[in-house]
């Protein structure tokens, strides 16, 4: 198990991920269990969509 920045897990899984994300969601901390290498792109897909809702979320709105 591994903590590591989302920018760095999508730049080795999905590299075309990495302009969907803002500046705060690349930033966001992941734990990675197991493998990068056994990390597929629906698991990609999904940690992705996660870390935005969750951003999405907790953003403050004027």
């Amino acid at each position: 198990m591994q903590t590591m920045k989302l920018s760095q897990l999508v730049l080795v899984v999905s590299p075309e991920l990495y302009d969907l994300l803002t500046e705060t969601e690349r930033n966001a901390n992941v734990m990675v269990h197991g493998k990068i290498s056994d990390i597929n792109k629906d698991d990609m897909n999904r940690i992705v969509a996660q870390t935005i809702v969750y951003h999405h979320e907790s953003a403050i709105y004027h």
